[in-house]
C-alpha cells in the first residue's frame, strides 16, 4: 500500500500531541506523588492523550483528502495555540499579582489535551461535512450523465436504425452521403465515451489544485483546433497569469472552443479566448459569435434550475466543463453578449 507521507506527517501531529500529554501525566505522577484527586487528573489527562494517539491513526485510515487531513490536523494545531497561549498570559498574570499555582504544567496540559480533542472533533466534523458535500455533486454527476447517456445513446441509435433503413431503399448515388452520417454518428459516440472516461477520472483520481501555466495550454489547444477547423478564426488574448488548477483544464477550454466552433451556423466562425486577473482571480472567457446556448440548459448547468426528466441539457460538454471547474475550486458562469456566447472560467490565482 502506498504511503502518502503528507496525510502521514499530518496524522501524526495529532497523536504526538497525545504521547506529549500522556508523557506529561505519567511523569507528574511519578514525581510529585499527587494526592487521589491529582491521580483522578492524571488519569483523565492520561485517557484524553491517548484518545488524540488513537485519533491519529484514526484520521489517517479514514477516507479523508490530503487536504481535510491537513485541515483536521491544524484544528488540532489551533486549539493547542489558542489555549496554551491563554494559559500562558494568566499564568503570567497570576504569577505578577499572586502566586503561581502549584504544578502549572500539569494542569496547564490537561486543559490544553481537551482544547486539542475538541478541536480534532470541530475537524473531523467539518471534513465530514465538506466529504458529504462532495458525494452530494458525485451523486448529482451520476445523476446527470445517466440522463445524458440514456438521451444520447437513444438518439444515436434513432439515428443509425433511419440510417440502417436508409441504406435498404437507398440508390449508389446516396450511399456516400449514407456512409459520411454513420461517420458523423460514430464519431459523437467517441466523443461521448472520452467524455465519460474523463469524468470517472474525475471522480476516481479528484485532482489537487497546482501552479498551471494556462498560457502554453490554450496555445496547444488552439493549435490543435486550427488544424481540424482551419476556416475558424481563434483570437487569443492571454495576461501573465497563473491559476490554481491542471491538465484537466485545458479539456475544458478545448471542449468550449470546439464547441463554439461546432454549433456556429456561419462558414468562418470566431471565437475569443481572454485570459485575465480580478479580485485575486484568473478569469478565463470563452466568447463566440454562434447562436445563443438556451437558458434552460445554462441555467441547468449552473445550478439556477433544478435537473429533470426534460431539463437536463442536450449534451455532456458543458457538464464536463461545470465538473472540471469545480474540480479546482472555480466558478462557471455565462456572461451576457448580443451578438454570440460568453463563458466565463474563474479560479484562484496560485501564490
Amino acid at each position: 500500500m502506498t504511503v502518502d507521507t503528507r496525510r502521514a506527517a499530518a496524522s501524526a501531529t495529532i497523536s504526538l500531541t497525545g504521547v506529549v500529554v500522556v508523557a506529561v501525566m505519567v511523569r507528574h505522577v511519578l514525581d510529585a506523588q499527587p494526592p487521589l484527586s491529582g491521580w483522578l487528573l492524571a488519569g483523565f489527562g492520561g485517557l484524553v492523550g491517548a484518545a488524540l494517539v488513537a485519533a491519529g491513526y484514526v484520521v489517517y485510515r479514514a477516507e479523508f483528502t490530503r487536504r481535510q487531513t491537513l485541515g483536521i490536523a491544524g484544528w488540532n494545531v489551533l486549539g493547542i495555540v489558542v489555549i496554551g497561549a491563554a494559559l500562558g498570559l494568566l499564568y503570567a498574570y497570576q504569577s505578577a499579582v499572586a502566586v503561581l499555582p502549584a504544578a502549572p504544567v500539569f494542569s496547564g496540559t490537561v486543559v490544553v489535551a481537551v482544547s486539542a480533542v475538541a478541536h480534532v472533533l470541530i475537524g473531523v466534523n467539518d471534513a465530514r461535512r465538506i466529504r458529504a458535500r462532495q458525494l452530494a455533486r458525485e451523486r448529482e454527476k451520476l445523476d446527470v450523465l445517466s440522463r445524458l447517456v440514456r438521451h444520447n445513446l437513444r438518439t444515436e441509435a434513432q439515428r443509425l436504425y433511419s440510417y440502417a433503413t436508409r441504406v435498404r431503399m437507398a440508390d449508389d448515388e446516396a450511399t456516400d452521403d449514407l456512409a459520411d452520417d454513420v461517420h458523423g454518428s460514430g464519431e459523437r459516440l467517441a466523443a461521448l465515451h472520452g467524455h465519460i472516461t474523463t469524468i470517472r477520472n474525475l471522480v476516481d483520481s479528484p485532482p489537487e489544485p497546482r501552479p498551471y501555466d494556462v498560457s502554453s495550454a490554450i496555445a496547444d489547444v488552439v493549435a490543435d483546433l486550427h488544424e481540424e477547423y482551419p476556416d475558424a478564426t481563434i483570437d487569443v488574448t492571454v495576461t501573465d497569469a497563473t491559476p490554481a488548477a491542471g491538465d484537466y483544464l485545458a479539456d475544458a477550454i478545448r471542449e468550449l472552443v470546439e464547441n463554439a466552433i461546432e454549433h456556429n451556423d456561419s462558414d468562418e466562425p470566431w471565437v475569443g479566448v481572454e485570459v485575465a486577473t480580478a479580485d485575486g482571480r484568473v478569469e478565463i472567457a470563452v466568447r463566440d459569435d454562434g447562436p445563443e446556448i438556451p437558458e434552460v440548459e445554462r441555467a441547468t448547468v449552473t445550478g439556477e434550475r433544478e435537473i429533470t426528466q426534460l431539463s437536463h441539457g442536450s449534451g455532456v460538454g458543458l457538464w464536463l466543463v461545470r465538473w472540471i471547474v469545480g474540480a479546482y475550486d472555480g466558478r462557471l458562469s455565462f456572461g451576457g453578449r448580443e451578438d454570440g456566447n460568453e463563458v466565463l472560467l474563474s479560479f484562484p490565482r496560485s501564490r
